[in-house]
């Protein structure tokens, strides 16, 4: 009898050590994340134009609101499973059980949360698709593939609700090793070539402007928003694979309740994070900023607009299509305008 108590015990203990673990973390990247999400809201708002503004506002705040929902819901069944291991610890005679759910809601609520988590997931691998499809001027090509990797994901996520037992509510942790092989492969698909998309056009940024202008004039602010979109589409990919590394058993015992979690708010992060990063460059009509001759001029009278006979038509092309590229990043994406389309 001792030994089943003493079992237990551990078991409780082990219960504990992750609740403290997992609300740590959460609180820090939520708080983190509240404040990211002001932050962008206040851009989104003032500095972004209006048809770019209502696609990354929405998607921003759903995902801000699906992860306050599912932070609800996680802490109400982190509570329900202490309770229980609660009433199993305190047997003594006249001892009057805390009230807990029945094993059919948990398993509801879990679903629930469940849900809301992969569908997080999902609409941050959205995000990250769209940004490579609009660099690319919405090539078709692009478009299939993206939409069948995300379309993967969707169909990923589905199986892993499946699959993935849902334990009762006196016990913890992943049950199975399929649920995580099943999403994270798709969705490290997708970000994997979306970000290589990125990365991709931003070597053709760099090899273009190099042809033209030279070694000694570079589009700073530009070439650092590609930076920031493919460096941080990496390093979101590498949270992924921390992620599998975790669910594998191949980290201490809290490594995966804490990954779990933080995961959560990273997928809401990554995006969030983006627009304040690159709102914070320079301003959009200084596309050849500081640097971009060896020579220093003195300051003269304001210039008007650039115009073609200003300078040779291939440089003023470049100027030109480069400088639109610039605008466009500046809200962390790239839209083709009016006259370009009817080229």
């Amino acid at each position: 009898m001792s030994d089943i108590y003493s079992n237990v015990s551990e078991f409780y203990y082990f219960e504990y050590k992750l609740t403290v673990y997992d609300n740590l973390f959460v609180g820090i990247v939520y708080g983190v994340y509240i404040v990211l999400y002001v932050t962008s809201v206040h851009i989104l708002l003032w500095l972004v134009e209006e048809k770019t503004r209502m696609f990354m506002f929405g998607t921003t705040t759903l995902m801000f609101a699906l992860a306050i929902v599912a932070l609800v819901l996680r802490t109400a069944l982190g509570f329900q499973r202490m309770q229980s291991l609660l009433n199993v610890l305190s047997v003594p005679p006249g001892f009057t059980p805390v009230h807990t759910w029945s094993n059919d809601r948990f398993i509801v609520v879990s679903l629930v949360e469940a849900t809301i988590t992969r569908l997080m997931y999902i609409l941050s691998d959205i995000v990250c698709a769209w940004r490579a499809v609009v660099l690319w001027n919405r090539d078709k090509r692009i478009i299939a593939i993206l939409l069948l990797l995300i379309l993967g994901t969707t169909a990923a996520a589905g199986c892993e609700l499946g699959l993935d037992p849902v334990p009762p509510s006196g016990q913890s942790g992943f049950q199975s090793d399929r649920g995580p092989l099943i999403m994270v492969g798709p969705t490290l698909a997708t970000n994997l070539v979306s970000t290589g998309l990125i990365a991709w056009k931003a070597w053709e940024h760099r090899v273009g402007v190099k042809k033209h202008l030279g070694e000694a004039s570079r589009s700073v602010r530009v070439e650092r928003v590609f930076a920031l979109l493919v460096e941080s589409g990496f390093i979101y990919c590498c949270v992924w694979i921390v992620y599998l590394i975790s669910a594998l058993d191949l980290m201490p015992d809290p490594g995966f309740a804490v990954m779990d979690n933080v995961l959560l708010f990273v997928s809401g992060l990554y995006p969030t994070l983006i627009i304040i990063l690159v709102a914070m460059q320079k301003s959009p009509v200084q596309y050849y900023s500081t640097h971009s001759t060896g020579m220093q001029f003195a300051r003269g009278p304001a210039l008007g607009p650039l115009r073609a006979g200003d300078m040779p038509p291939h440089v003023y092309m470049i100027f030109r299509e480069n400088a639109n590229d610039s605008d466009k990043l500046a809200h962390g994406v790239m839209e083709t305008s009016d006259e370009e389309k009817s080229m």
